[in-house]
């Protein structure tokens, strides 16, 4: 079978659940990464035959696609800012603006310093500032022994030291080390919002790291500003991603603790989704 005659089958059998455009994205991706075959690849030989086996392997992830799942949990991988990730079931998948929010830090953030990540899930905030921000100290919670396991397969992986710990965040959590940068991607989403999101969200990626248990849904945001309250140094700097039909009453709690220097920062669709404020 030639890659463009693999090309028709796998638009074919997918063409009721996603639109051209995403097919054809779904195709690249697949064919690069478990074939090696890129895009200016397929351009200049669309006639190359594809063995059996690679047949097989395609169709194989065709009936995955067809069940909605995730091109990221069907690779069991993604890659960001040259740093590869571990992703399956128990952790989210990296979203574009949690990027964003490292990138802001990132450019914030000009000498080394010693952070710590609540929630840290796969580690991607934790890998991504201890790469970037020379000389820091990055230290990563989590409250599953499961999802610190995958960010510990992560860090290895890239070769990145991180100090993590089993902590959970929703529990009265002693004030034992100080720190220059606290960060949160902490979930914010409530349960009555669930019938608002992707299918493929809602059947796939974790729970628990996407809606908020019980009737408060700023609980996380609560916990983790009075701890950094007290754990920030002097010149300390907490930053969270929020859900930007909330992010003002976040702002609240932030001023309510007396936080200072509180700045909010849209994301690339200009949603207010990340905050910023000093202690």
């Amino acid at each position: 079978m030639t890659l463009k005659l693999l090309k028709e089958i796998f638009s074919n059998c997918l063409n009721e659940y996603y639109s051209q455009e995403e097919i054809n994205t779904l195709f690249h991706i697949l064919i690069e990464f478990y074939l090696g075959i890129n895009k200016i690849n397929y351009i200049q030989d669309p006639l190359y035959i594809i063995s059996k086996k690679n047949i097989s392997l395609i169709e194989s992830k065709i009936k995955m696609i067809q069940k909605k799942t995730p091109i990221q949990y069907i690779m069991g991988e993604v890659e960001h800012k040259n740093i590869k990730f571990k992703v399956n079931k128990n952790v989210l998948i990296p979203r574009p603006e949690t990027i964003e929010l490292c990138d802001w830090i990132i450019f914030n953030q000009k000498k080394k310093c010693k952070i710590l990540d609540i929630g840290t899930g796969s580690g991607l905030i934790a890998l991504i500032l201890k790469k970037y921000i020379t000389g820091s100290i990055v230290h990563a919670w989590d409250k599953s022994p499961l999802i610190l396991k995958i960010a510990k397969e992560n860090a290895l992986k890239n070769n990145i030291e991180i100090n993590f710990k089993i902590v959970d965040i929703l529990k009265n959590v002693k004030v034992n080390d100080k720190f220059d940068l606290i960060v949160s991607n902490p979930p914010y989403v409530d349960k009555s919002e669930m019938q608002f999101i992707d299918e493929s969200v809602v059947k796939y990626e974790p729970h628990s790291a996407i809606f908020v248990e019980g009737n408060d849904n700023l609980i996380f945001y609560k916990k983790i500003i009075q701890y950094s309250k007290d754990a920030l140094n002097s010149d300390g700097v907490l930053y969270l991603e929020c859900h930007t039909d909330r992010i003002n009453f976040v702002k609240n709690i932030l001023k309510i603790n007396n936080f200072k220097n509180i700045k909010i920062k849209e994301d690339l669709f200009g949603r207010k989704r990340m905050i910023k404020a000093c202690i």
